[in-house]
């Protein structure tokens, strides 16, 4: 049985969420928790908004607001958004003064030091003389030296690299559209040049989707650089209280997966020991779900300070996704073109939507969501399963048959139940994967249904392995099959060959 710290990306607090954050890590998260608890791990699901983003500061003088005023707003709304989407988050931290987020930041800084990983120069770096502001993150912005594509300085969404703000073009505050000067300032450095081969050997033999593999390999030839931890002047957590160790929020994001988790343990779920049976024994793993313009902090940044951690024993598993479009177009909250996450469940339901996004999860390439196709799609495929089929599978209940299989559907079932083993394995799970599994099983009894043929098994099965994707839906039809999750699991899954009807 593992012992698995399944973690979200934070999100900036600055608005709600739409369906690109669901499509992507919100959601997989949740339903690959929910589907190793049904395998039989132990499965914690943690995140926390990211209340220290550069991005905050920007967002509270457009609105003329505080910034963590807006983050509490907002928070509230991420959290209300989350429970509309039937997401179960064990427990999301608010880093706003938390005294857990703080001791874990000094932890893990202290960590570094103490490893010699950590080091001070004067760099040059951004500045507007007109806003006073400086260029880091969320003040500045250019085409990224890497790819050209529209970024900050900070992490590129279109190629995933960090931006040598020197070398891009075009470069400008995003205030006051002035060009940006170059002054010096002292920063620390967290040195990833001495992590490279540790980084190397780490990844060599994970399980990773391609797309991020070749990103890896990039960044292996391009170094990794050093990678500057503090940003005076900017959004941050003081470790200093004159402001000269404001450590930025993308190295914070390992301490706040570790923080949300003590608190979570210790002032919820009482049980304080579990932190070294998940972090320290050897038995745990950190599972991050995380955007792909996410990478280089959690694949590079992360593994390279966890390694400095002495005590800790923790694999790390990083499930990275691309992006989702809204009609061909890129989704985007500054622009307001999006679909609302609670807008969707509003107009259609929770179920449906956490189908229809997993069936269209961007994992391994960008994909389209089209409300016109979601819409036919709801209309023909998933109210069908409630209305014709399940009411078939209650008939056939009721007139007493029961969960044996025939070697007429033997093969299929075996079939079935081998690919969702694949699908909802620690290494290699796919959201996607799962709700296309789930659409082949739904359209194998509608052709059986459709033959005049028994479906009760195909049913139950989609009852049992869908609870994770559309949990009421999936409680309903076991209510229509008279079956408890329990029961067709034991019964349909986890047995062997031989127990199938001949």
């Amino acid at each position: 049985m593992a012992k698995l710290l399944v973690t979200i990306t934070p999100p900036t607090p600055n608005g709600d969420l739409h369906i690109g954050h669901m499509a992507g890590p919100f959601l997989a998260a949740d339903i690959y928790t929910r589907a190793q608890r049904q395998r039989g791990h132990d499965c914690t699901l943690v995140s926390y908004s990211d209340d220290y983003q550069s991005y905050m500061l920007r967002r509270s003088i457009e609105l003329d607001r505080p910034a963590q005023e807006l983050a509490v707003e907002n928070t509230d709304k991420i959290n209300e958004t989350l429970k509309m989407m039937g997401i179960q988050v064990d427990f999301w931290m608010r880093p706003y003064r938390n005294n857990y987020f703080k001791k874990a930041v000094e932890e893990v800084y202290e960590f570094a030091v103490k490893a010699g990983a950590v080091y001070k120069k004067v760099s040059q770096e951004p500045y507007c003389e007109q806003c006073d502001k400086w260029g880091y993150e969320a003040f500045g912005r250019g085409n990224c030296d890497h790819c050209g594509a529209d970024s900050d300085a900070s992490q590129c969404e279109e190629c995933a690299h960090t931006p040598n703000a020197s070398k891009m073009t075009g470069f400008h505050c995003k205030l006051c559209a002035s060009p940006m000067i170059w002054r010096p300032i002292e920063r620390e450095f967290l040195a990833l040049s001495n992590f490279r081969h540790y980084l190397q050997s780490t990844f060599e033999h994970v399980p990773l989707r391609p797309f991020i593999r070749r990103f890896l390999s990039e960044e292996m030839r391009l170094g990794p650089a050093d990678w500057g931890i503090t940003r005076p002047h900017d959004g941050g957590f003081d470790l200093k209280a004159d402001g000269t160790r404001r450590i930025h929020t993308w190295f914070m994001g390992l301490s706040g997966y570790l923080a949300a988790f003590r608190e979570y343990l210790n002032e919820h779920k009482q049980a304080p020991w579990e932190y070294d049976e998940y972090c320290r024994s050897g038995k745990g793993r950190l599972v991050h779900f995380l955007g792909y313009d996410c990478a280089f902090s959690h694949m590079v940044v992360y593994p390279s300070l966890l390694h400095t951690m002495h005590g800790y024993r923790m694999r790390q598993t990083f499930y990275t996704n691309q992006f989702l479009t809204l009609n061909g177009k890129n989704l985007s909250t500054s622009r307001n073109y999006a679909i609302w996450a609670r807008d969707l469940v509003a107009e259609a339901c929770t179920d449906s939507a956490r189908f229809y996004l997993a069936l269209i999860a961007p994992e391994q390439d960008t994909d389209d969501f089209d409300v016109e196709k979601f819409n036919t799609w709801r209309d023909q495929t998933f109210n069908e399963v409630l209305v014709k089929l399940a009411a078939q599978a209650e008939r056939e209940r009721v007139d007493g048959d029961n969960l044996k299989v025939n070697s007429t559907d033997a093969s299929a079932i075996k079939a079935l139940v081998a690919r969702w083993f694949e699908v909802t394995s620690v290494d290699h799970f796919s959201m996607k994967g799962l709700a296309v599994l789930l659409s082949d099983v739904i359209n194998a009894a509608r052709d059986r249904q459709s033959m005049g043929k028994r479906i009760l098994p195909y049913m139950a099965l989609i009852g049992a392995i869908g609870a994770p994707v559309f949990p009421d839906l999936a409680r309903d039809i076991l209510r229509y099959c008279r079956l408890t999750e329990k029961e067709v699991l034991q019964q349909l899954v986890y047995i062997s060959a031989v127990e199938y009807e001949i």
